[in-house]
């Protein structure tokens, strides 16, 4: 393909060059394919080579960048027409073997420029030294604004009141008609308005940003001003600075004066990069802050707390009623039921429908952390308290301050413990391990146990003063055998919510897997039924689950007669007889018998108690 590139502006307009191997160098020194004599050029600035029938531009690392139709770029894919900038030179990329086309565009650029929009002018973001003494007055305005724009933008912690606040207060000092903050998200993305302001109030004229100036000014991390020329016919200039914070550069302050008698002076430029110099750290620590509070409504909408608490039943329903009562108050909360129930889901549902929601829920397992740690965990520690305690330390109890604390397996405080803990709750306030300073406690307390607190009192094992404590209102989590009514609703939903993490396809449950749901005691409650059920999306082949995809102690139960369980019936005969044999032959030694099967004593007392036959082997032995 014939492919050239035409000077169209700069010291060396009107030159073509027409690539005529792989490769055209372009940049100041003399030994490029193109020189071109401006002292803003790189020696080795660019390079354009034909692969593959394509022609891609490279920027040599250059000092001031390339720019291809006003993007700075470090390789580029170019096309016919396609305008390329280095230093103060504007060139143009032609595929064509037009040679009238060609001429016309060098006619074109040894013209003089009827289109030069505006002219650009890179300045310093500061004065010289001599020129503090030119104008008192207009230092002590420009210091006095400077103060008070700090001052805002220091107090505001939301984005948009944030911009809209800053761009008022420049234009307090800068005669600009209108005003935007363009923020990057991301140091790859294309920046974008996130804020634009007008001096006239109720102007709804849309503000059209200069995209080549505002690439310009992040590149090259510094203040562009823009004035019409003469020629140019135009009346807009345009004074862009960017925001350089701590990490990266976020943005840029892009004003705009629309009149032909308002225009942008030097000491605007000095006012303006001060500014952003004090701006751009805080609306990158404002927008770090954006990103941790989206990225906590993110995970807190994938707990959806208020839809894990599944069930239609009578005893379910009594139970949101329950937390839809308590939430709205402060006061503490003992949470009560077996093990697997769901009682920490029902602690979590009373604190995200509490006025407390925005703020921590911090669960603590009393039973899972050592005696010896337990203190320092609910309570914190001061530096050198104790061996090892290096650094001073914030317990559960401060850390989650005006939100809830979730005291999980509370039945198993250790004496010591709960009388601390019933102090916390008498006085509201509780002492660090290693400090005679009490701290205020300004959290709520939310306990939970499957213990029978009434009979652990009874036997020494647990204060009754702390109970009356805990149990100001409480809740009783019903097990899952006592609303059978449930099964099939937490069933369903944990099968779409595990089919969808192992990307399976799913229809449903079969009617022979849903009836041994049904048939099951489940023990375990609705943990051991979500273990199920996950069991079965990993193991199952089929588009549904069916009998054999279930843990083999749902299997062993009895079965009522319904379709399909003539399998699992005749299978669990079988296992019947065989266990009763082999404890005929050991004359009712069960450990005998397991090791004759070749099976662990648990699991066969477990087969002996899923089959229901504990009672007929009791009497086979006796007779």
């Amino acid at each position: 393909m014939d492919s050239r590139v035409v000077v169209v502006s700069g010291p060396s307009k009107g030159t073509v060059v027409r690539l005529a191997g792989t490769q055209l160098s372009v940049g100041r020194d003399s030994a490029n394919d193109l020189c071109l004599h401006d002292r803003a050029v790189s020696r080795r600035h660019f390079a354009i080579s034909e692969t593959d029938a394509a022609f891609h531009l490279v920027d040599l690392e250059s000092h001031n960048g390339t720019f291809v139709n006003g993007i700075p770029v470090r390789r580029k894919l170019l096309g016919h027409g396609d305008t390329i900038r280095a230093g103060h030179c504007e060139l143009v990329f032609l595929i064509t073997e037009d040679e009238e086309l060609v001429s016309h565009m060098v006619q074109f650029s040894e013209a003089d420029d009827p289109v030069d929009l505006l002219s650009t002018t890179k300045l310093q973001a500061y004065p010289a030294p001599g020129s503090f003494g030119t104008d008192v007055g207009r230092m002590a305005r420009d210091l006095n604004a400077l103060f008070k724009i700090a001052n805002t933008i220091n107090s505001i912690r939301d984005l948009e009141p944030l911009q809209q606040a800053l761009l008022q207060l420049i234009g307090e000092v800068i005669p600009a008609d209108y005003g935007a903050i363009v923020i990057l998200r991301h140091a790859d993305d294309e920046p974008s308005s996130s804020c634009t302001w007008h001096r006239k109030q109720g102007d709804t004229t849309p503000l059209r940003l200069r995209r080549d100036l505002v690439q310009r000014a992040l590149w090259e991390r510094s203040a562009i001003l823009s004035r019409p020329t003469p020629e140019s016919g135009d009346s807009e200039s345009v004074l862009c600075v960017p925001l350089v914070a701590v990490e990266r550069t976020i943005g840029v302050l892009y004003l705009l004066a629309a009149g032909s008698r308002t225009k942008f002076e030097e000491d605007h430029v000095h006012f303006l990069s001060s500014v952003a110099g004090i701006a751009a750290v805080t609306l990158e620590n404002v927008l770090a802050l954006e990103t941790l509070r989206n990225e906590n409504r993110r995970l807190q909408a994938e707990l959806d707390l208020g839809g894990v608490l599944i069930g239609e039943s009578k005893a379910m329903r009594q139970v949101q009623n329950f937390i839809a009562r308590v939430a709205k108050s402060d006061s503490t909360v003992l949470v009560r039921g077996e093990s697997g129930t769901g009682k920490e889901l029902v602690a979590r549902a009373i604190h995200r429908n509490s006025p407390r929601a925005d703020k921590p829920f911090v669960a603590i397992n009393c039973a899972a952390i050592p005696e010896a740690l337990l203190e320092s965990e609910l309570f914190g520690h001061e530096k050198g308290s104790f061996t090892g305690a290096i650094a001073t330390k914030k317990g559960k109890l401060e850390v989650a301050e005006g939100g809830t604390v979730f005291l999980d397996e509370v039945g198993e405080l250790a004496h010591q413990l709960q009388a601390k803990l019933l102090r916390a709750l008498q006085e509201h306030e509780f002492d660090r391990v290693g400090s005679t300073r009490p701290l205020k406690l300004n959290a709520r307390v939310i306990a939970a146990t499957n213990k029978n607190l009434e009979e652990a009192i009874k036997d020494g094992e647990f204060r009754q003063d702390l109970y009356y404590r805990l149990n100001v209102v409480s809740v009783m989590v019903p097990p899952l055998r006592e609303r059978p009514d449930d099964i099939s609703l937490l069933a369903i939903y944990f099968a779409a919510k595990y089919a969808e993490k192992c990307k399976r396809s799913l229809k449903g449950i079969s009617a022979d897997a849903r009836a041994l749901l049904l048939d099951y005691s489940w023990p375990g409650n609705v943990r051991e039924l979500e273990n199920a059920i996950e069991h079965a999306i990993v193991l199952g082949l089929g588009d549904e689950i069916v009998p054999d995809d279930l843990p083999e102690a749902l299997l062993e139960v009895q079965p009522v007669e319904h379709s399909g369980a003539r399998y699992h019936d005749q299978l669990n005969q079988l296992k019947k007889h065989l266990i009763a044999d082999a404890v005929k032959q050991t004359k009712g030694n069960y450990t005998e018998a397991a090791k004759s099967l070749g099976v662990h004593p648990n699991y066969l007392h477990r087969l002996i108690r899923n089959l229901n036959i504990k009672a007929d082997l009791k009497r086979e032995n006796e007779e």
